[in-house]
């Protein structure tokens, strides 16, 4: 038995054993006063019906009232003489199967009762193991006695303890194997509990399975409920440190290139070997630096940005993001193809000025990358849900290169032409928009071309 199966037992056989012999205490000292008590009240009542009764009626109701309450009444008229009235009192007890060695009544009783006074004795019999309670009356002359045998209660209640004692080893004995297997049925599973517990702790998120219809049981699905999120949380604790060392690697690989060129043609100037062109050249790759510094900043705040949800029209929206992008458009040749079916406007709940980053982003993305100087923007509007789209062709092939669009500083023109390719910082800030506003998005490779979608769950505002 385990550590609480003991402690239980424990606490349950001492809470048994303080009853038991609180009751054996109380048998012992006050069951035989209280069956005393009870045995006064009782003649106390015959009694004073006894002594409410006219003479005649009474004599007449002796017999029914002892037959009724189990008691003994006899009577005899007072006599001068105590002796021979004792005597006349005993002989008719007698008559009565009633055999006393110690009873009498004294001259002081009877003054009493011829007041009208009622008087309760007890008559101990020693050796017979029992007492004769009365009440002594006197009315019309008569002295009247109404008395009970009670037997001696100490024996009685000594053999009574003995059994008691007898049935509480064997009950004591049948509760401690009764407590084990009930304890065992408790502890065993708080036991694969503790160990569930353990291995969880050691980062091993195992599941246990209880069936126990009680707390208990709900305490394992709360602890494999756990185990499962905090399985999740360190998977995604693990990627976001991957991620992490791969953004810090991708950081410092960006970050020196333009500090080694910076280098270079600084001590080519300083070396007087300046053609005319170091300092341009210096000059934009400080630009790049900063450019890239303003992106890191920029996709770290939006990391931590509140959002301020309001509502906004999606139509609208892209409009104004093509409208900043018009001369860019226009110097590209690039011919923008619009497949709206219809829709003027879509009203949803996002914050304003983050969304305007997504279309912005999306939009350059695609005149960066465009193989056809073209890009198609489509509108659908399904049963629960629109859709944006921009389409524009690619030079892409592999699945792989697809998914990692979304990394930061992946760019997706393999000779990294920093004229084409910028920072590749810039789907990253979308990706991280879209999933702090909870919208579905994605990107796939269709037929040469690569289409960016998001999903806007209608939510009655359109």
């Amino acid at each position: 038995m385990n550590r609480l199966g003991r402690k239980i037992s424990i606490i349950i056989t001492a809470s048994i054993l303080f009853v038991f012999i609180s009751y054996l205490i109380i048998n012992s000292y006050f069951l035989p006063k209280y069956y005393l008590y009870q045995m006064k009240n009782r003649l106390h009542d015959i009694s004073d019906e006894v002594n409410k009764m006219p003479m005649n009626e009474f004599q007449k109701s002796i017999e029914r009232i002892e037959n009724n309450n189990n008691v003994t009444i006899v009577s005899e008229p007072i006599s001068s003489n105590i002796d021979k009235f004792n005597w006349t009192l005993r002989e008719r007890l007698n008559q009565k199967k009633v055999t006393l060695n110690k009873f009498w009544v004294t001259e002081d009783t009877f003054q009493l009762t011829e007041r009208g006074k009622k008087i309760s004795k007890i008559y101990d019999q020693g050796k017979l193991k029992s007492s004769f309670l009365v009440d002594f009356i006197q009315k019309d002359n008569v002295f009247i006695v109404v008395g009970v045998s009670i037997v001696s209660l100490n024996d009685a209640v000594d053999i009574v303890n003995k059994f008691t004692i007898y049935i509480m080893i064997t009950l004591i004995l049948l509760l401690i194997l009764m407590v084990w297997i009930w304890s065992k049925k408790i502890t065993d599973p708080l036991k694969e509990l503790k160990d569930i517990s353990k291995e969880i702790a050691l980062l091993d998120f195992k599941k246990v399975s209880i069936s126990t219809n009680d707390e208990i049981e709900e305490l394992a699905e709360s602890i494999n409920e756990m185990s499962d999120k905090l399985r999740i949380a360190h998977e995604d604790l693990n990627e976001r440190n991957t991620n992490l060392k791969r953004f810090i690697s991708d950081i410092t690989h960006e970050l020196k290139t333009p500090l080694a060129l910076i280098k270079a043609y600084s001590v080519g100037i300083k070396d007087g070997i300046d053609d005319g062109t170091y300092v341009d050249t210096i000059l934009r790759q400080t630009d790049h630096i900063n450019l890239l510094i303003d992106e890191l900043l920029e996709l770290s705040r939006i990391e931590r940005e509140v959002i301020h949800l309001e509502k906004v029209d999606l139509v609208k929206l892209v409009n104004q993001s093509l409208e900043n992008y018009a001369i860019e458009i226009h110097r590209n040749d690039i011919a923008i193809k619009r497949e709206d079916s219809g829709i003027n406007q879509f009203f949803l709940e996002a914050d304003r000025d983050q969304m305007e980053k997504v279309f912005n982003n999306l939009i350059s993305n695609a005149i960066k990358y465009t193989q056809n100087q073209e890009i198609i923007i489509r509108f659908e509007d399904r049963l629960d849900e629109f859709i944006f789209c921009i389409e524009n062709a690619t030079n892409l092939k592999g699945v792989d290169q697809v998914e990692k669009i979304w990394e930061p500083f992946y760019v997706m023109e393999p000779s990294r032409n920093k004229n084409l390719t910028g920072t590749g910082l810039g789907l990253a800030i979308v990706k991280s928009i879209l999933t702090r506003h909870k919208f579905k998005h994605g990107v796939t490779l269709i037929e040469g071309s690569i289409q960016f979608t998001i999903h806007f769950a209608k939510n009655g505002l359109r």
